[in-house]
């Protein structure tokens, strides 16, 4: 029945044709399982549409002050990836960036990963958490495609959230 509920879901949401810009779609513990797997699907349809060429933006903010890794996959590969920092109040700047053959040159940065990657990464590092000690979010955006997968201990704040962050998808 499940299975049924998510291929329904999917769906009626591939055949939407005018998505307008909307906020997050999160889901709860029990049907992250499902969403995850229809959110999938949504993945392979949208990078199958544009011949896996597409970039993805993960920002973090730290103590120093801002930055974002900007990756560019093109044929499923991630062949650059470009680090911005910034401090608060301030216009970003490039400080480095690595093509394919330097590619984790530099130790800062989000990892160099592709989508589908990110997809594997939540549902066998993340989604996995004990739920008795843990709060685990799954978000998605405007397409159903990933945009959050993370936890924290349920006893921390929001500071102490793990996982994957991803904003700006951008197909080529």
């Amino acid at each position: 029945m499940l299975k049924g509920l998510a291929i329904l879901l999917f769906i009626s949401i591939a055949g939407c044709t005018n998505v307008k810009q909307q906020p997050p779609q999160s889901y709860q513990n029990e049907d992250i399982p499902i969403a995850l797997a229809a959110s999938y699907q949504s993945w392979l349809k949208l990078k199958q549409l544009h011949g896996a060429n597409y970039s993805y933006e993960r920002d973090t903010m730290s103590a120093a002050g801002n930055n974002s890794t900007l990756l560019r996959i093109e044929d499923d590969i991630v062949e650059y990836r470009y680090f911005f920092e910034w401090q608060d109040g301030s216009t970003p700047g490039l400080s480095w960036s690595e093509s394919y053959a330097e590619l984790n040159l530099h130790k800062q940065g989000s990892p160099v990963k592709n989508l589908d990657q990110l997809y594997r990464q939540c549902e066998t590092q993340i989604l996995n958490k004990p739920l008795s000690h843990y709060q685990v979010t799954f978000k998605v955006d405007q397409f159903e495609v990933l945009k959050q997968c993370s936890y924290r201990q349920k006893n921390c704040s929001e500071k102490c959230t793990r996982g994957i962050r991803i904003d700006g998808l951008r197909m080529n």
